[in-house]
Order: C-alpha cells, then structure tokens, then sequence
C-alpha cells in the first residue's frame, strides 16, 4: 500500500470521528451543554451579580468563557478562598477558563 493511500486511509477516519462527535448522533454537543449548566451553576454559588457563562463551540471546547464586572479577587480568589475560576474548573470535565473582558479597575 502506498504512502497516498494510507494518508488517505487515515483521513478518512479522522473525518469520520469528528462527524461521529459533532453531530446529533454523537455526544459532544450534549457534553459541552453538560458543562455549561453546572458552570452555571458554579457562577451563581458565586453570587457575583452580572457574570455570565459560555462554552466555546466553534470549534467545540471544554472551555468556558466568561465575562462580567468580577474583580480580580472575585476571579482569582485568595488562599483557600476560591474564585469564579477555580469554581468553574471544579466542574467535572471542565477543561480551561477564560475572561473575554480585563477586570475592572480598582
């Protein structure tokens, strides 16, 4: 078998994983929501007025992407005192946190 071939070979499969994950039939679509919901969840124990939750989905991630008046305090956390961050990355399958805006100046 040629090298073409087997390129091709391997493609293929690729392709059809990916098909297999992203559409309805599979269950990466259902995973992310998952995530979202009890990042949501986490966020509102955070009782943080203002911030909002989104998981990235083109392409589809597990990371959560965040945005609100949160200072860094209230992102970061101190000691054992945790943030939003580590809030939502206790979320069982959760795999990055990212801010889409700076906080806000002190």
């Amino acid at each position: 078998m040629s090298r073409m071939s087997k390129f091709l070979i391997g493609l293929a499969a690729a392709l059809v994983v990916a098909l297999v994950a992203y559409w309805p039939l599979g269950m990466g679509v259902t995973f992310v929501d998952r995530l979202e919901a009890g990042a949501n969840v986490m966020v509102a124990r955070a009782d943080v007025a203002g911030v909002t939750v989104a998981m990235q989905r083109a392409p589809l991630a597990r990371k959560a992407l965040l945005s609100g008046p949160a200072n860094q305090f209230q992102r970061e956390g101190m000691g054992s005192l945790p943030g939003i961050n580590q809030r939502v990355l206790a979320v069982p399958g959760m795999g990055r946190v990212e801010w889409t805006n700076p906080p806000p100046s002190q």
